[in-house]
């Protein structure tokens, strides 16, 4: 009954049309914007921001379990040149109706480190 109810009341999670996140604020807590909507399955949600170093061994865990992902840079590859490759720092995101799994892979991948 438990996991009905979490899955029921995530249903109702606000999407931010600005940064993807999700919340179940009225404003985004992220980035302060009031363009909220509803959640759709197909909506990619963000996920995890992670160093460099790390970045490979997320794309393999979601891979292995046949997650669907977008991994974007943050500084992007010419700044990434300039200053170093392990400054770098990629955000994970996510379509909503594989993100509590890939939730559960991330706080088992965190609990890991």
């Amino acid at each position: 009954i438990y996991v009905i109810m979490m899955k029921r009341r995530c249903r109702f999670m606000n999407y931010c049309e600005n940064c993807y996140h999700l919340t179940n604020q009225e404003r985004c807590p992220y980035c302060h914007s009031a363009a909220l909507r509803e959640v759709h399955d197909d909506d990619y949600c963000f996920l995890i921001t992670q160093s460099a170093i790390w970045c490979e061994a997320i794309k393999e865990t979601l891979e292995q379990h046949h997650i669907t992902y977008e991994c974007i840079q943050e500084m992007g590859s010419g700044l990434s040149l300039k200053v170093g490759p392990y400054l770098e720092n990629y955000h994970f995101y996510v379509p909503y109706h594989q993100y509590a799994q890939a939730q559960e892979l991330m706080k088992r991948f965190e609990d890991n480190q």
